[in-house]
């Protein structure tokens, strides 16, 4: 009886700290992004699926395209869920030919600046397709 009653404390201690490990692995998770397609046509633009995780639970989360003279031609946001990730859909239009970073990143406050210290990645979108 009690080898029974301690194989059943060990088991309930052990989903307790199992449970514990995935709350902090999704909590130190880095982000993650994928988009398709890559590249597009310049004229008339094309839509990106943007797919992504990790990043802060029912926050905002803005979105860059950022060419290679540093300037922004186009921006947005999307709402994360509650495991800091969406799936969205945006059209890309009026980009000049250019190789670009999509950069996304967390914006708590959502006053279109990345928060200071906020976590950030980026995928790389050629216009025209090579």
């Amino acid at each position: 009886m009690v080898s029974k009653l301690l194989f059943v404390f060990g088991l309930i201690a052990f989903g307790i700290s199992g449970l514990a490990g995935i709350s902090l692995l999704t909590a130190f998770a880095e982000p993650k992004v994928d988009i398709s397609p890559t590249c597009g046509p310049s004229e008339p633009g094309f839509n990106i699926v943007i797919n992504t995780n990790g990043f802060k639970p029912n926050s905002i989360v803005d979105v860059k395209f950022v060419g290679s003279d540093s300037k922004i031609p186009l921006y947005t946001k999307f709402e994360t869920n509650s495991t800091g990730g969406f799936t969205e859909v945006t059209f890309a239009d009026d980009l000049k030919e250019d190789k670009y970073k999509l950069y996304l990143g967390d914006d708590s406050d959502g006053d279109g600046a990345f928060d200071i210290g906020a976590k950030r990645i980026y995928a790389n979108v050629t216009i025209p397709c090579p």
